[in-house]
């Protein structure tokens, strides 16, 4: 929640289906959460891959020029995964050093 949000979060919570699922899923897997439909698209067709799924709602991804968005992207999904493993496997909550770290790359949000 402190590095996406209440919303963002509680979306990435829904399409994971659980907190296990979301601290088991790789960065690559999170990134790409609510954009299903564009990558079957992709597989089948050979269209253009996508990028972000539900992280384009994401104040970083969306203030970001549009050539830095998948490399935003790529990189909030690196954070909220780390954030998601240590909530969910124990230990002492990061995600306000990992939004730090995330501010101090793109800027503050």
């Amino acid at each position: 929640q402190a590095i996406a949000g209440t919303l963002i979060g509680a979306k990435l919570m829904a399409l994971a289906g659980s907190m296990r699922n979301l601290a088991e899923y790789p960065a690559s897997t999170l990134q790409l959460l609510g954009a299903e439909k564009a990558m079957f698209r992709h597989l089948k067709t050979g269209a253009r891959s996508p990028r972000f799924g539900i992280l384009a709602q994401h104040i970083l991804v969306a203030q970001a020029k549009e050539p830095q968005k998948g490399k935003v992207a790529r990189t909030l999904a690196d954070k909220i995964s780390i954030g998601a493993r240590v909530d969910y496997f124990g230990g002492k909550p990061i995600g306000i050093k990992l939004k730090g770290d995330l501010e101090k790359k793109f800027g503050k949000y």
